[in-house]
C-alpha cells in the first residue's frame, strides 16, 4: 500500500511543457518549512493591539482628484489601515514589459499622510486584456471543455508557464519598488484562491509530471488506481487524462484518481502562492508579512499547502440567503461560519485575521437581504473573540456600476455617507480603543477553560474522499463538520483545528468527524492518546479506507474495530421521505443520512440504540474506557444535530471538567482577559457572567445580533 503524498508544495517547478515549448515539467524535492522553523507570525501584531481594523479602497477605481478625500475620511473614520491593488494589473503594466505605478506611488503617499497602514496585494487574479489576446493559453479550461476568457476574475490556468512567467515578472517589480515601503505593513498574495479544477493542456501535463513523482512507475499508479477495473490501466504516464467527473452520471470515474486529481489540484494552489511569496521575500522588509485570503468554506484547495505564508487569513460573508435558526437568522447569517473560521485558520500559524467582513448587503447571493441592525458589529466582535489580529472589509466606497455595484461598502453611493456597516464598524472601533486600556499583558486562560481545551482533526483529503463517494445525496460533509463544532461550542471549550502530526496530549479532547481515511499509524496514535487520558470522539464513516481511499480486506472498519470496542456490521442510509429512529435514555431521535449498524464487545458501553428498522435494538452509538482515557464512537448522523450535541457533552461532563450550557447560535470566548459572547438567535439570552464582572460592551440579557465583551 503506497501512502506516502508528494505534494507542489514540497517540490520546485522548474519547467513546464506547452504549447510551442519544448521545456518539460520537472519535479525536484526540496525541503518544506515546518511550524517549528517559521518565526513566531505574533511579532507583526503587539499584542496590546488587540484587533487591528481597515477597509478595502480602490484608487484605480475612482477620480484621482477624490482619492484624498476618501484617505481622510478613512483615517477619520478610526481605521488604521487600507488595502490597495488586488485588481489592478491592467494599471500597472498597461502593456507587456512596460510598467505604469505612478498611480500607486501617489495612492501609497496619501495613505502614508492621512496616518494609514497599508496591506498591498499582487494583482495576479486579473490579467490584463492583452495578455490573453496575445497569449490564449493563459485561461483556464473548465470541464466541459469551454476556456475562460478576459472580463472576469480568477480566469487563470496556474500551471500554464506563460503565466507563471508573467505572474514572477510582476510580483517581482512590486518587491523591488515597495518592498522597503516602511508604511506598507503586509502583502496579500492573489485573491481568495479556491482552487478551482483546470482541464487545460497545462494542467494535464503538469497533473502527468506530478503522478510520477508521487508513483514512480506506471504499474504503482495502476495498482493504486485499480486499473484492472473496466480496463482503465495506462501503458504510461503520457497517456492519463484528467479525471473529468464532468463527463460521466451513473457510471463513475475511479475514486482513487479523483482524489489524487484533487491533491494535485490543491497543491498547484498551493505552490503558485508559496512561487509568489519566495519572489517577494528576495526585496522586502522582514517587518512586512506575507498572506492570502482563502475563503471561510473551502472545498478544493487545503489552505496548509499555502505553507510559505507568514499566515492565512480568510474572507467571511455569513448572510447569503440561508435562514439557519429561522425566524431573523436569515438577517444574520450563520452560527457556525465566523466560529469555525476562527479556530481553523487561527490553528495554522498561531495567527489569523479577517481579510474581507460582510459589510452589508451583497451581490452574488441567492437572495441578498438586509442585515438586522447590529450584526456587523456582533461578527467583528466574534472576530475578535476567536483571535483575529485584524479584521478587514470589502469596501470602503460603494460601487457605482459592474458587477459587484449591489454590494455595499463603509459609505453609500454618494461616497461620503456611513451606512449601517460602515456605523457597526465604526463602533466596533471604538470597542476596541475602549479595550486596548483595560488589556491586561498578565491574563492567563483560567484552568476551568483550559481543561476542556479541544483539539478538531479536520483532513481535506477525508473531505474529497467523502465528496466524491457520498452513497447518498443527503450526506454533506461540512453540515457534519457543522454538527460537531456546534457540540464542542455549546460547552464553551476553546478548540484548534489540528492534523495528523500535531501533538494530540495538548488537547484534553479530541474529535474526529467522519475521518474516513486511516492507516494504522494513526489508529495507533489515537489509542496511546487515550490511554493516556485523552477523551477521543468519532464519528460515523470514520476508518473506513485506507490512505489512497480503498477498503480495507478485513470486515467494515477494521482498523478502529478494537479501539472503539465494537464492529461495524453494515451502514445503511433512507430515503428522503423515511426518518428512522434513535433512542438514547429517556430521548429519541430521527436520523436519514447515514447510520453505521454496531455490535458492541465486552466492556463497551451503549449509549444510544436504533428504535426500528430491521436492526431494531442494535447500537447506534457505543462508549468505553481505555487506559486513563475514553473513546466514543457515534455511529450515526441525527437529522438536527441534538444528538451529537447530547454524547459530545456527556463525554466532557464525565471527564469532569466544567462546561457552558450554550443555546445553539450562543458562542463565548476568552481571549486575552477577555469575554466575548454573542447571539445568533432570535431570543434573548441570560449569559453566566459572574456578579462583580466588569461590562465594557453591551448588555446581559444578550438580545439577538449582539455582542457582550466583560472581564
Amino acid at each position: 500500500m503506497f501512502n506516502q503524498k508528494i505534494s507542489l508544495t514540497k517540490i520546485v517547478l522548474t519547467g513546464l511543457l506547452i504549447a510551442n515549448c519544448s521545456s518539460t515539467l520537472v519535479f525536484s524535492q526540496s525541503k518544506k518549512t515546518t511550524a517549528t522553523e517559521k518565526k513566531d507570525p505574533q511579532r507583526f501584531f503587539p499584542k496590546q493591539d488587540l484587533m487591528q481594523i481597515g477597509v478595502y479602497y480602490y484608487p484605480e477605481q475612482w477620480p484621482r482628484e477624490q482619492w484624498e478625500r476618501d484617505l481622510k475620511n478613512i483615517k477619520k473614520f478610526g481605521f488604521e489601515f487600507t488595502h490597495f491593488a488586488e485588481f489592478a494589473w491592467t494599471y500597472m503594466e498597461p502593456e507587456k514589459g512596460k510598467y505604469d505605478f505612478k498611480w500607486l506611488d501617489d495612492a501609497l503617499a496619501i495613505a502614508e499622510k492621512e496616518g494609514l497602514k497599508v496591506i498591498l496585494c499582487t494583482p495576479t487574479p486579473t490579467p490584463p486584456a492583452w495578455m490573453g489576446e496575445k497569449y490564449p493559453e493563459i485561461y483556464l479550461v473548465d470541464a466541459n471543455g469551454r476556456r475562460r476568457e478576459h472580463g472576469n476574475r480568477a480566469n487563470v490556468s496556474i500551471t500554464n508557464e506563460k503565466y507563471r512567467e508573467f505572474t514572477d515578472k510582476i510580483v517581482a517589480e512590486l518587491g523591488k519598488r515597495y518592498g522597503k515601503n516602511k508604511n506598507i505593513m503586509g502583502w496579500q498574495i492573489d485573491n481568495e484562491p479556491l482552487g478551482t479544477a483546470d482541464f487545460s493542456p497545462s494542467a494535464r501535463k503538469a497533473f502527468q509530471t506530478w503522478l510520477k513523482a508521487k508513483y514512480g512507475t506506471i504499474e504503482k499508479l495502476n495498482t493504486e488506481w485499480v486499473g484492472n477495473f473496466w480496463s482503465t490501466r495506462y501503458n504510461n504516464f503520457e497517456q492519463i487524462v484528467l479525471p473529468n467527473a464532468e463527463m460521466y452520471s451513473e457510471d463513475k470515474l475511479s475514486p482513487h484518481a479523483v482524489l489524487d486529481f484533487k491533491r494535485f489540484t490543491s497543491d498547484a494552489q498551493g505552490e503558485y502562492l508559496n512561487r509568489q511569496a519566495e519572489i517577494l521575500r528576495k526585496y522586502t522588509d522582514p517587518k512586512q508579512w506575507i498572506t492570502t485570503n482563502f475563503t471561510n468554506v473551502i472545498y478544493d484547495a487545503d489552505p496548509r499547502s499555502a505553507d510559505k505564508m507568514d499566515f492565512i487569513t480568510y474572507t467571511m460573508y455569513p448572510v447569503s440567503g440561508q435562514n439557519p435558526l429561522g425566524g431573523d437568522s436569515f438577517r444574520m447569517g450563520s452560527p457556525s461560519k465566523i466560529s469555525e473560521a476562527n479556530d481553523y485558520y487561527r490553528s495554522i500559524s498561531g495567527v489569523t485575521g479577517v481579510m474581507e467582513l460582510q459589510p452589508g448587503q451583497v451581490n452574488w447571493a441567492s437572495i441578498n437581504p438586509q442585515l438586522l441592525p447590529g450584526t456587523v458589529h456582533m461578527w467583528l466582535s466574534q472576530a475578535f473573540g476567536g483571535g483575529c489580529s485584524f479584521t478587514c472589509t470589502y469596501r470602503y466606497r460603494h460601487p457605482l456600476g459592474s458587477s459587484e455595484m449591489y454590494h455595499d461598502g463603509i459609505v453609500g453611493t454618494d461616497g461620503v455617507t456611513l451606512s449601517q456597516g460602515g456605523k457597526e464598524f465604526v463602533q466596533s472601533i471604538e470597542d476596541m480603543k475602549k479595550l486596548r486600556k483595560e488589556y491586561d499583558p498578565k491574563a492567563v486562560i483560567p484552568q476551568e477553560i483550559a481543561k476542556r481545551k479541544t483539539g478538531f482533526l479536520w483532513s481535506h483529503e477525508n473531505l474529497w474522499d467523502l465528496e466524491n463517494q457520498k452513497q447518498t445525496r443527503f450526506w454533506n460533509t461540512w453540515k457534519h463538520r457543522n454538527t460537531y463544532t456546534a457540540a464542542v461550542k455549546s460547552t464553551g471549550a476553546p478548540m484548534d483545528f489540528i492534523t495528523e502530526g500535531d501533538n494530540f496530549d495538548e488537547y484534553a479532547f479530541i474529535v474526529a468527524p467522519a475521518y474516513q481515511l486511516v492507516d494504522q499509524k494513526l489508529v495507533a496514535k489515537w489509542q496511546k492518546y487515550v490511554e493516556n487520558g485523552g477523551n477521543l470522539i468519532l464519528s460515523c464513516r470514520t476508518g473506513q479506507k485506507d490512505k489512497n481511499g480503498h477498503f480495507f480486506e478485513a470486515n467494515w472498519n477494521a482498523p478502529i474495530v478494537p479501539l472503539i470496542g465494537a464492529d461495524v456490521d453494515f451502514f445503511d442510509m433512507l430515503v428522503a421521505d423515511v426518518n428512522g429512529t434513535i433512542k438514547a435514555g429517556n430521548n429519541s431521535y430521527k436520523w436519514n443520512t447515514w447510520a453505521d449498524i454496531l455490535t458492541p464487545k465486552a466492556g463497551t458501553e451503549v449509549l444510544a440504540t436504533y428504535d426500528d428498522q430491521f436492526y431494531k435494538d442494535k447500537a447506534a452509538v457505543v462508549s468505553r474506557k481505555l487506559g486513563k482515557g475514553t473513546i466514543t464512537y457515534i455511529g450515526v448522523e441525527s437529522n438536527d444535530g441534538a444528538l451529537e450535541r447530547e454524547v459530545v457533552r456527556t463525554v466532557y461532563s464525565r471527564a469532569k471538567v466544567a462546561i457552558e450550557d450554550l443555546p445553539k447560535g450562543v458562542f463565548i470566548e476568552w481571549r486575552d482577559g477577555f469575554y466575548v459572547g454573542v447571539n445568533y438567535t432570535n431570543e434573548p439570552v441570560n449569559l453566566s457572567v459572574p456578579q462583580g464582572s466588569k461590562i465594557l460592551v453591551g448588555q446581559n440579557p444578550l438580545q439577538p445580533a449582539q455582542a457582550i465583551i466583560w472581564k
